[in-house]
C-alpha cells in the first residue's frame, strides 16, 4: 500500500519552510539548519519532509557535505529519514540506469538514432548521478523512426499505455509488472519507471501563442556521443539549457515548479557560460555533451524562446546567487517584456513563484483545484504567453483560448491504467518534452 502524505497545511507554513529549505540549497548554514529543524514541532516536520520530498531533494541534501555537517545536532529521525531518502533513491537511479542503457543498446542495434533528454542526459553525465531524483527516461526520435522505436521497446518488455489527453505529446511504455506506487514519500526503486517516446520537443502548454519547437534545434546541434557506455546523440550544452529552462518555466506555469531544476539550470548554466567548469563528462570517460559547448560563452541570452526560458532561469539565479555567480542574464533579460521581468525580481521565491506547494498523490486533473491551477490568468503568466500586448487582449485571448481547449475532442483512448488514477497521474509529468 502505498504511504499518503497527509492534507496540505497553510499556505503561509509551505510558503516559509519553502524559503528556509531554498536558503539550505545555496550556501548552506550548519548551525542555521541545526537550529532551524531543533524549532520544528512535529506538524512543520512532517510538512519539511513533503516539500523536501516533493521538489526531489533528499539525496541532494543527505549527500551535501554542509547539511551532514548539521545533521549530528538534528533529532535523529530527521537525519535518518535524509538517509533513507539517499538509500532509495541510488537504488532506484542504479534501476533506471540499467534500464537506459539496454534501451539505448537496443536502439542502436536497430540502426535507430536517439538522444535522451533532460534527466536521462542530466544524470548520466554527473560525477554523482544519485544526487537527483528521475520519474522516468525521456528519448527523443525522428518521426520516421517512431513505429521502429514502439517495436524496440516492446521487444524489451514495454508496453505502450493509452493516453488520456486530449493532445497527447509522446507515448508513455511501461512494464506490466510496474504498475503500482510502492511509495509517494521515497524516489522508491519499485515506482514505476516508464519510458516517454517522444518525436518533438515542443511543451503544448497553457495559453503559449508562438510556436516554442526545440526539435529542429536539438537535432542540428546534436552529435554522436555514449551514454553509460551506448551509443546516443547528444546535444549541446547550450541546447539543452534551452530546454531545461523552458521545461522549468513550463511546470512554474502549473504551479508544479521544483528546486531541484534551478538546481540544474544552475550548473547547466555556468557550463554554458564557462565550457570545461560545469557538469563535466557524460559517463566517465565517454564523450560528454559538456564538450560541445565549447565556445558558448556569453550565450545565455541566444534563446530561441526568451519568454519561456527567462522566468525559471531569473528565479534560480536569485535563489541561488553563490551558485550561479558570474552568470549574465542581462541580455537575456532585454528580450522580455518588463512586466515579466519585475515580476521574477519581485516575487517571493515559494508557492507565490509558481514552486509545488504539495506532496504525495497529485490532485486529479479533473478537480477545480487543478483547472485553476492550470489556467488562472496572472499577469506574469500572461506576459509569458502574450508578450508585450496589452492586459485586457492578453486576458481576452487566453479565455478564448481555454474555451476551444475545453471545446477540442479529446485524442488518445482511456487511461489503460485499468482505473489506477493515482498511477496515472504520477508517471504522467507534463503536457510535453
Amino acid at each position: 500500500m502505498a504511504d499518503r502524505a497527509p492534507a496540505t497545511p497553510p499556505r503561509d507554513v509551505v510558503d516559509g519552510l519553502l524559503l528556509e529549505i531554498g536558503d539550505w540549497l545555496n550556501e548552506p548554514d550548519p548551525a542555521r539548519i541545526r537550529a532551524t529543524v531543533q524549532g520544528w514541532d512535529e506538524r512543520r516536520h512532517v510538512t519539511a519532509r513533503g516539500i523536501i520530498g516533493a521538489h526531489g531533494l533528499g539525496a541532494w541534501l543527505a549527500t551535501d557535505p554542509r547539511v551532514r555537517v548539521a545533521l549530528p545536532g538534528l533529532p535523529a529521525s530527521f537525519g535518518a529519514w535524509l538517509d533513507d531518502q539517499a538509500d532509495a533513491n541510488r537504488a532506484r537511479i542504479e534501476r533506471l540506469h540499467g534500464d537506459l542503457a539496454a534501451a539505448l543498446g537496443a536502439f542502436s542495434a536497430a540502426g535507430i538514432e536517439v538522444m535522451p533528454l533532460k534527466g536521462s542526459l542530466l544524470g548520466s553525465r554527473s560525477p554523482e548521478p544519485a544526487r537527483r531524483p528521475m520519474a522516468d527516461l525521456d528519448l527523443l526520435v525522428r518521426p520516421g523512426d517512431q513505429a521502429a522505436a514502439r517495436r524496440v521497446l516492446e521487444g524489451l518488455g514495454y508496453r505502450r499505455r493509452s493516453e488520456p489527453t486530449r493532445r497527447p505529446t509522446h507515448d508513455t511504455f511501461e512494464r506490466p509488472d510496474e504498475l503500482g506506487v510502492a511509495s509517494f514519500d521515497l524516489e522508491h526503486p519499485d515506482n514505476p519507471r516508464p519510458i516517454e517516446l517522444h518525436t518533438e520537443v515542443k511543451r503544448h502548454l497553457w495559453a503559449w501563442a508562438d510556436d516554442d519547437d526545440l526539435t529542429p534545434l536539438l537535432w542540428a546541434s546534436a552529435s554522436p556521443g555514449r551514454i553509460l557506455g551506448e551509443p546516443a546523440m547528444l546535444p549541446p550544452d547550450a541546447a539543452l539549457l534551452n530546454h531545461l529552462a523552458i521545461h522549468a518555466t513550463s511546470d512554474l506555469l502549473v504551479r508544479r515548479g521544483r528546486l531541484i531544476q534551478w538546481l540544474d539550470l544552475a550548473d547547466l548554466a555556468l557550463a554554458v557560460l564557462t565550457p570545461g567548469a560545469g557538469a563535466g563528462e557524460a559517463g566517465a570517460g565517454e564523450a560528454g555533451a559538456g564538450e560541445a559547448g565549447a565556445g558558448e560563452a556569453g550565450a545565455l541570452h541566444e534563446f530561441a524562446h526568451p519568454r519561456l526560458a527567462w522566468p525559471s532561469l531569473a528565479l534560480a539565479a536569485r535563489r541561488l546567487p553563490d551558485r550561479m555567480r558570474g552568470v549574465s542574464l542581462a541580455g537575456l533579460e532585454r528580450r522580455v517584456p518588463r512586466t515579466l521581468a519585475d515580476w521574477t525580481a519581485t516575487v517571493p521565491l515559494s508557492s507565490r513563484a509558481g514552486l509545488q506547494p504539495r506532496s504525495g498523490p497529485p490532485i486529479g486533473p479533473s478537480t477545480f483545484t487543478a483547472r485553476w491551477d492550470r489556467w488562472a490568468p496572472e499577469p506574469w503568466r500572461l506576459a509569458v504567453a502574450h508578450g508585450t500586448r496589452a492586459l485586457p487582449l492578453a486576458l481576452g485571448a487566453h479565455l478564448a483560448r481555454v474555451v476551444r481547449i475545453g471545446l477540442a475532442p479529446r485524442r488518445g483512448g482511456a487511461n489503460a491504467a485499468g482505473g489506477r488514477p493515482g498511477v496515472a497521474a504520477y508517471v504522467e509529468d507534463d503536457d510535453g518534452a
